[in-house]
Parts: structure tokens; sequence; C-alpha cells
């Protein structure tokens, strides 16, 4: 077994701490990954159940446990051990799923990573983790071969789909492998991943989860918001190195439903996959979902029967979509707020009330949240304040000390975002803290001049950054994307200004405002909106 150095983890004076209210989150020290998403199925009866649909495959649990088990000696004759770390890069797909059970039978830490980064941040990954192996698929292996020389500790890469020179091929490294092999020990405050923040607000940082961590996440996300049943078919298009992606990985853990797989994204080839595999739960970023909605007549083209609840998550959901959503297709889509330190926190439920769907909704059960000042004293109710969580998961970086600490307060898990309560107790996203514009001495939340702007039927989509100012110091700049049939122009800049003084404090409209295409919005590798690039690029051009 391999020994993670202790100042690669964080420091045990500074770890969240983790609360257990709920009988179902209660869980056993002993605790094995594989166990509970593959094995324990396989043990109640359910080896001949698909366990992955994937364009016309149709793989079995069964199946699964045997292909797990083949990889899982492969690497282990390449001497990967329990807490070693392996990196993996491909679309979604049953190979790369595949890999990350193998990793976790061994008890060792897939390192995700996304399969659009470049040489560079591939190299960064790699060093960072200190990956011992790779798994990547021939389609993505480009960038990898840029960085071989650069990569300090990868001595071994298998590669799937077409065989390339120096590497293990995927098909020849397990061919002879035994089916068998003994589980990982493991318990449920093992580390079992190393995960990358996206980047939108700077280089990004190592995050690592326990066992228990994504357990207890999928008891309480699955049971109660989801309300996942034996029967249901998950589907969607994020990758699996997104954390939102992350959740078609594990989900089907929960009680043994199916997976529905895809390697890219296309609004078309979703509502054909929805038809095809008889998706009922399906996960997409609001980008998506409005990319659908843009498909002319799709209720009526397409067979979505089988279609019961989508969810939503990465960035804030519009109402407005979700409204448009369920007028056209009858479900609604939940918007949920997640991220790859804390999996997921807040969320609509089915029955959220219509003007409540701009809202984040509540927190999930088993999650307790605080909404506190700069000096982390409570702010009272309808008051602008940042989240604090406590959960049985919690913010746990890798190699970043001094980020560890700033990020728990009195074991709460900070999560930089502003939010408000109402009287309701839905939770009102005001944006990042460091996204808090202050102009002429004003605190102005970005999130709440963006939602006002998304509702002018003009906006497809906006980003709200400060832009330096001679006499206010800063001031509000909206960067906007126009729906089609809408062209930019000095009288639709003030219309909408106009516009957003009518729906918030007349001091938070955006005094300046840039009219964009889609593709000149900076984006990370999981589509989130770059807010500081646009902000960094202001205060260049000032």
């Amino acid at each position: 077994m391999s020994v993670i150095p202790a100042d690669y983890l964080p420091p045990a004076n500074a770890l969240p701490e983790k609360i257990y209210s709920l009988p179902e989150l209660q869980l056993p020290s002993k605790l094995d990954i594989v166990d509970y998403c593959i094995d324990r199925h396989l043990r109640a009866g359910l080896g001949d159940k698909v366990l992955i649909y994937y364009k016309d495959q149709a793989i079995t649990y069964a199946q699964m446990q045997e292909r797990i088990n083949k990889l899982a000696n492969a690497l282990k004759g390449l001497g990967v051990e329990k807490n070693d770390r392996v990196m993996l890069r491909s679309p979604n797909n049953p190979e790369i799923f595949t890999a990350y059970f193998a990793c976790w039978r061994l008890g060792a830490l897939p390192v995700l990573t996304q399969h659009l980064l470049r040489a560079d941040e591939i190299t960064y990954r790699a060093n960072d983790s200190e990956a011992k192996a790779m798994i990547v698929s021939s389609d993505t292996y480009k960038d990898v071969s840029e960085c071989l020389d650069q990569m300090k500790t990868v001595k071994d890469i298998i590669v799937f789909g077409d065989r390339v020179e120096g590497c293990h091929f995927y098909d020849d490294f397990v061919a002879d492998q035994p089916s068998d092999i003994a589980p990982s020990d493991t318990n449920r405050d093992d580390y079992f991943r190393i995960i990358y923040s996206s980047g939108t607000t700077g280089k990004p940082k190592g995050i690592v989860n326990t066992v228990g961590d994504l357990i207890t996440t999928m008891e309480s996300h699955c049971r109660h918001v989801l309300e996942l049943k034996l029967d249901d078919v998950i589907g969607g298009h994020p990758a699996f190195a997104f954390a939102f992606g992350f959740s078609l990985i594990i989900f089907n853990g929960f009680n043994g439903c199916s997976i529905s797989l895809v390697d890219r994204f296309d609004p078309e080839l979703m509502f054909e996959t929805v038809e095809k595999h008889k998706i009922s739960v399906l996960f997409c970023v609001p980008t998506a979902f409005r990319m659908m909605l843009s498909v002319k007549d799709a209720e009526k083209k397409y067979d979505l029967s089988s279609l019961r609840l989508c969810q939503s998550a990465g960035e804030a959901l519009p109402g407005d979509i979700a409204l448009e959503w369920r007028r056209r297709f009858g479900m609604l889509i939940l918007d949920t707020v997640g991220s790859g330190e804390i999996n997921y926190w807040l969320s609509t439920r089915q029955d959220t009330p219509d003007d409540k769907l701009e809202s984040s909704g509540k927190p999930l059960p088993g999650v307790e949240v605080r909404l506190v000042d700069p000096s982390f004293k409570d702010v009272p109710q309808d008051s602008e304040g940042e989240m604090l969580i406590r959960a049985p998961w919690g913010n746990q970086y890798w190699r970043r000390p001094e980020k560890q600490k700033e990020s728990v307060v009195d074991g709460w898990s900070r999560t930089g975002l502003i939010f408000k309560e109402d009287q309701d107790g839905y939770y009102w996203f005001q944006g990042r803290d460091d996204e808090m514009i202050v102009s002429s001495g004003y605190k102005i939340p970005a999130g709440e001049v963006e939602a006002a702007l998304r509702q002018h039927p003009s906006v497809m989509e906006t980003a709200v950054v400060s832009s330096p100012d001679p006499v206010r110091g800063t001031v509000v700049k909206a960067f906007i994307v126009l729906k089609p049939g809408y062209d930019a122009s000095d009288a639709l800049t003030k219309e909408i200004q106009d516009f957003v003084k009518e729906k918030i404090e007349v001091y938070k409209y955006p005094r300046k405002i840039e009219f964009i295409t889609e593709d000149e919005v900076p984006r990370t590798i999981t589509g989130k909106i770059r807010r500081f690039a646009l902000r960094d690029r202001e205060k260049a051009k000032a």
C-alpha cells in the first residue's frame, strides 16, 4: 500500500466538521464504493439488469463487474496500489466508466481530467497529483503526447480505441486477466478521488473526497430530491470529470438503476438518446437545456414519455427556462447547487412554487446552512451573506494547507457564494464573494444584476463584472449575448438599463453594457463563464 504524504492532505486541525443527522447518513466504518455501487446489486439478483446503455451497447451489472475486475488485475500488475493516483482522460463511455471502478477496486485515487484540457493543464494535474499511470482514449491522446517529457511521475499509459506506439493497448492489457479479484480494504474516511476546480477564479485547485462523502451525498440527494427508483434510467451529457457529470458514474449505486451515456452533446442527439434509452432522469447544464428548447417541435418529434424529471447544475438555472421546459415537456427542471468540494447542498424540488423557480431552493436533507457577514456573524433573513455549510461532507484540499485553513470556519465549510434567504426559507444566489462589486461605496452582488437582466426578453446569456471608473472607482458592466431576432443598439442598451432599474435598486443597474456573441464568452473547460477573465480585461483596458 502506498502512503500519501501527510502534508498533501488537509491539516487535521482544519478539517470540516461532518454531521450525520439522518439515519441513512450514518454509515459503517468499513465501506467499499465498488461494493456499494456494483457488487451488492449482484448479490440482490440484479446481475442481468442493464447497468450502461451506450449507443447500441447494453452492458449488465455482471458484465461490468467482470470488466472492472480484469482491468483492476491489469493495473495491479503494473504496481498500482491503494492510495496511488491514476489519471483518467476520455469522453464518457463504458471504458472510462470501467477505469474509475477498477481504480477503486484497488483503493487507488482516480484523478479526474477533462478530455478537452491542453498539454500544459494535463502536465499541471499530473505533477500536482503525482499520478503513477494514465488511462486515456486514443482520440484525446494528442495533447498527452505533447507533454510526455514533462510529466514527472507517470510511468505507464494505457490507451483504448486505437493503438498508440509506446503505450499499453487496453484490449491486450486486460485480455488474459482473471475476472476475480479480492476487494481493497477501504473505509468511509479513505480518500477516493482527486478532482480539480474548474478555474472560474484562477488556477485550478486539487480537491479530495472520501468514500463516505460521496455515499452520503447519494443517500441524501438520490433518496430525497431525485427520488430514484429501481427502474429509472439516468442520463445526460456532463463529462465524468466534471463534478456534475461524476454523478452519472455513481448515482446508479443508490438503488441499482441504469445509466445512459453520450460522448458529446448535441441537442438533437440528446433528444434521440432520451427516446432510444428511455431516459427517465436527465442531467444537463443550463446552456444545454436552452439549446434543447431551441429545437422546434421537439416535444412532437421525439417520444419523451419515459422522462419524468430533469436536473440542472453548474450554473444558476434561469427560471424562464424551467417554466418553458415544463410548459413544453411536462416536467420540471430541478436547479441544484454543488461543487467539487461540497457535492450538492441546495436544490429546488418538484413542489417548488413558480415564483421560487429563480431561487436555488432549500438545503438537502442532512445539510445545515448559515449566511454570515465578513466577520462570520449570522446575518438577518433577507440580508446578503456568504453561505457556510455543515453536512456529512465538506471542503478538503489536496496540497493546499493555507487554502484548507481559509475554507473552514469553526468546522463549517465556506462556499464563497453570496445568498439571501427569503421569508419562506428559499435561498437566492447573489454571486461569488469575489464577484461583489463596490461602486461609490455601494456593495452590488453581480448575480442579482444578472438575474434581473435575464428577465429581459432580449437577453439569452449575461455576465456582470466590475469595470474601472474614474469617478465611482468601479461601475457595473454587463456583457450580454442577445437572443436571435434582436440587434445591438443604443436604444436597446437604454431599454435594458431602464428595465433593470424597475427590477432591483436603481444604483445596481449596469452603467455599461457590451453586446457580445456566444463565441466571445470566455468559458472554463466545463462551460462555466470565466467572469474573472472579463474583469481582468476591463482592468487592462483601463
